[in-house]
């Protein structure tokens, strides 16, 4: 062989192995990248999960404490008293005030 030609095939053997080397360090970061991004969903879905029992247990936490029967609680201690008896006021219609 000549020299042209062994430089030439040590030439194209470099590159080949740069190539490779470029390929295989290609597929192992994405493969990195697939097997975080895997993770990251995983973690949010159970997050999502926990969110939704959370949301769950203040529902009918809500719904216990907003009975008729609190509110009438939350009102006296407000200050403000049941209504027993309604008195209605009656007013001939003579007596109302007319426009003339």
């Amino acid at each position: 062989m000549s020299k042209t030609k062994k430089k030439a095939s040590n030439i194209i053997l470099a590159l080949s192995f740069v190539s490779l080397g470029a390929l295989i360090f290609t597929y192992v970061f994405q493969v990195s990248q697939v097997s975080q991004a895997s993770y990251e969903i995983g973690q949010t879905q159970r997050q999502i999960e926990n969110d939704k029992k959370d949301v769950a247990a203040l529902d009918a936490s809500l719904l216990q404490n907003n009975t008729l029967k609190n509110y009438e609680q939350k009102l006296g201690e407000m200050g403000y008293e049941k209504i027993d008896r309604i008195d209605y006021v009656v007013v001939p219609s003579a007596i109302v005030a007319q426009n003339r």
